[in-house]
């Protein structure tokens, strides 16, 4: 079972809701309940305050097979200029003294059919700095099998890991590759997620690390892209 803690920021929303499709059971209480493969998701958006992160993992230190996943970002950090990752950062720290076994993962930016900013792109924004940012986007799908796989066993539960995937993109070149894919839904606008603040604080990452514990292959991010065109 799957306690998601608070109302999480996106894009956790969004995968937990896809882990649910998959069959995986999700709860929005915050207590474990009397399974023995209870999950605490925690991510910005979360607990309050440092306090209310002591008293919730003083409850699940006696939960039998409790456990914590910690959905973080690129970019978290203890003096990252965003707030939002430096409270990520300080989540982070305080599951991993909270004495549970823990998970971390900092994502990268999301895209997909249906990911906010893919949608963004497809609409041509200007981009800061002409586009130049370079960045290791990770495909949406990709990230919900990482947690499928975790969450049914077949990685370890421990440490923490950069989801990025192995390519390295400018945002100018992700956008005329959104471009091709055609203009997005009616309706449909997309968002920069995460904010443009914190993808300018994202640095490149190595994706070797997450494809050799999670025993993940990825296709290329171009050859994925035409199937959403289609």
């Amino acid at each position: 079972m799957i306690h998601a803690y608070g109302q999480p920021d996106p894009p956790v929303p969004r995968l937990l809701d896809a882990l649910l499709r998959l069959g995986h059971p999700v709860s929005g209480g915050a207590m474990p309940g009397k399974r023995k493969d209870s999950t605490l998701v925690l991510a910005s958006g979360g607990a309050s305050d440092l306090a209310a992160l002591g008293v919730l993992f003083g409850a699940w230190r006696s939960a039998p097979g409790a456990r914590v996943l910690v959905l973080s970002s690129l970019g978290a950090h203890p003096d990252a200029r965003a707030a939002r990752l430096r409270w990520l950062w300080m989540v982070e720290e305080h599951a991993r003294g909270s004495g549970l076994p823990v998970m971390t993962l900092r994502l990268a930016p999301l895209i997909g059919p249906q990911s906010p900013l893919w949608l963004k792109l497809q609409r041509q924004p200007r981009l800061p700095g002409g586009g130049a940012k370079l960045l290791n986007p990770v495909v949406e799908s990709d990230v919900v099998e990482t947690l499928a796989r975790a969450l049914d066993g077949r990685a370890k539960w421990e440490g923490w890991h950069e989801v990025a995937g192995p390519e390295v993109w400018s945002l100018a070149e992700l956008r005329a590759l959104a471009r091709e894919a055609g203009p997005p839904p009616r309706g449909e606008d997309g968002a920069w997620e995460p904010p443009l603040r914190e993808l300018a604080e994202h640095r490149l990452a190595e994706a070797g690390g997450w494809l050799e514990h999670f025993s993940m292959r990825v296709r290329p991010i171009g050859e994925q892209a035409q199937r959403w065109a289609a």
